[in-house]
């Protein structure tokens, strides 16, 4: 059976039924299988195609919803985490875009199923009547959560959130300052569990059973990092790296050889069985482009660079890292560019220290959590607090450094985005000769990339702020805005401000940075200021429109 035959298939049905829709994909797939029979004239492998075209579409309609509708009542499954809730699937069935809810009573953190009756959308957010509600009894997910929150309750509250975002998956709790360090040294991966994580609680699974025989071993380890990964919930990066871990493990049970492009190609076509809309998660994106630029960039890159590098340099282990960590911020400039509008000049330097230094902290505070479980976990907590500490120490020098990454204010074409990958796929599949004989081809797109300015449509969250352009260009925060708020702050047309007036101390270098020329004017609680013929007031830490006059 040819695999790379049907991993592109899978690909060119996923891509069409995110970009176009499940008709459109079904005709693209069985216009593939024609150029196939054409090519191959092999009956057998288009008969295949063909079943597993057909099985595709199938599974797309049975398991994924496009839109929700006003005044319709479903059955929700939410995630309720810090007053914010997010529908997971509807009527049993995953939604192409994301919805929030805005729920009319309170939940405690968890998963529930809800019954409620649709009243309003507004863009993402959606206004819920609800009907009944019960919470999903998550025995594993609890049990891991009453475990780390016991593990570090002694500890700097900024420590519990780091250790609930490696092991859990819980972000939520990371401060905006934090973030945005972790964000600017580009070393934000280290608070998500991707493919390195999964990879790291593997080999400390395996260590601490490496007294059992060997299948027993392997075989406990897959159980283990089964629940593990049920526990902190199958989220598609979390997904597809708990696909190509059990891949791994089966292979050393059964003594067969471990093809890790196969591997790769099977967690892709496995993941959006389960959920076609997958690779619409960035996550996922980025924890399986960076798979692919380990696979298939980093032995190109090296290949081009061997020659330059001295003898002695050749055997040093950090060279050998560089040259690593390279690629991976290659392939994802694009993702960077297109959805944050950064670009990682510097940041895999960060990262020569700052992964081995995180996966030491993660790989301690896992066989802790294992540990706890017997009564043992608070011999390593303390060492993971001080690595942990010096970790934040390094992010704070690095982060005092300029230019390790630049932020652009301004739309970035999605035809730039496409640009940019077909160039590292040529890169990847041709030989260098190859690549400067046709060197034109690559050449000719960029003109499109100037003629089309496609961007994804987002609008700005007005209930954050009020904006006065008389007589002065005035901003007033209700809170400290994110990094995507100043971003469609500057898509509305606000390009310079005179005035920017919070109720608090800002602590945003980005809003900073975003408008220097602003002067920043901090109103008391129950101060007042005119703008115009309008007065705006600081009640109870908000600030108010408190009258217009007429």
């Amino acid at each position: 059976m040819d695999i790379n035959m049907i991993f592109f298939l899978n690909v060119i049905f996923i891509s069409m039924v995110n970009l176009l829709g499940g008709t459109e994909a079904l005709l693209c797939s069985l216009l593939f299988i024609l150029g196939v029979y054409f090519k191959r004239k092999d009956k057998t492998l288009i008969t295949i195609l063909s079943v597993i075209a057909i099985f595709l579409y199938i599974n797309y309609n049975l398991k994924t919803m496009d839109k929700l509708k006003v005044n319709k009542t479903y059955e929700f499954q939410i995630d309720v985490i810090s007053d914010s809730a997010k529908i997971i699937k509807t009527d049993g069935k995953h939604l192409k875009v994301n919805y929030y809810p805005v729920l009319d009573k309170f939940f405690e953190d968890g998963s529930y199923n809800v019954l409620g009756k649709i009243n309003k959308i507004d863009d993402t957010r959606v206004e819920l009547e609800i009907m009944s509600d019960e919470k999903i009894e998550t025995t594993i997910k609890d049990l891991l959560n009453n475990k780390v929150e016991k593990l570090v309750s002694a500890f700097p509250y900024e420590f519990q959130n780091f250790t609930a975002a490696v092991l859990l998956g819980r972000k939520e709790g990371i401060s905006q300052e934090v973030r945005e360090k972790f964000n600017y040294t580009g070393t934000s991966h280290i608070l998500v569990i991707s493919g390195l994580h999964i990879g790291i609680i593997i080999f400390s699974i395996l260590v601490l059973l490496k007294n059992l025989p060997y299948q027993i071993r392997y075989g406990l380890a897959g159980i283990i990092l089964t629940a593990y990964c049920y526990g902190v919930g199958f989220s598609p990066s979390v997904m597809r790296a708990y696909i190509m871990g059990i891949l791994y493990l089966v292979a050393k049970i059964f003594y067969e050889e471990r093809e890790m492009k196969k591997a790769l190609m099977l967690a892709f076509m496995i993941s959006h069985f389960f959920n076609p809309y997958a690779v619409r998660s960035i996550s996922y994106q980025m924890s399986y482009l960076a798979l692919v630029g380990i696979l298939f960039l980093y032995p190109k890159i090296q290949e081009e660079i061997k020659e330059f590098i001295p003898k002695k340099l050749k055997k040093v282990k950090a060279i050998d890292f560089l040259t690593l960590s390279f690629p991976i911020q290659l392939i994802l400039i694009p993702i960077f560019l297109y959805y944050f509008r950064v670009l990682p000049l510097f940041s895999f330097l960060p990262n020569l220290i700052v992964i081995p230094l995180g996966s030491v902290i993660v790989q301690i505070l896992f066989i802790a959590l294992l540990l706890s479980f017997i009564g043992l976990g608070n011999i390593l907590i303390p060492l993971g607090y001080y690595l942990y500490k010096l970790l934040i120490f390094i992010i704070d020098i690095f982060y005092k450094i300029p230019f390790l990454t630049l932020t652009f204010y301004v739309k970035i074409s999605l035809l730039l985005y496409i640009f940019l990958y077909v160039i590292i796929s040529l890169f990847i599949l041709f030989k260098r000769e190859k690549i400067r004989k046709y060197w034109y081809i690559v050449l000719g797109i960029i003109p499109l990339v100037f003629l089309v300015s496609s961007q994804r449509t987002e609008k700005l969250d007005l209930k954050w702020m009020n904006y006065r352009s008389t007589p002065y260009e005035v901003l007033f925060l209700k809170k400290n805005p994110k990094r995507r708020d100043l971003l469609l702050l500057k898509d509305s047309g606000i390009n310079k401000l005179d005035y920017i007036v919070t109720s608090y101390e800002m602590k945003n270098n980005e809003l900073k940075k975003a408008y220097p020329d602003a002067e920043i004017t901090i109103l008391e609680k129950g101060e007042m200021i005119k703008v115009g013929d309008e007065f705006f007031i600081n009640e109870k830490g908000k600030i108010k429109i408190k009258e217009r006059k007429r």
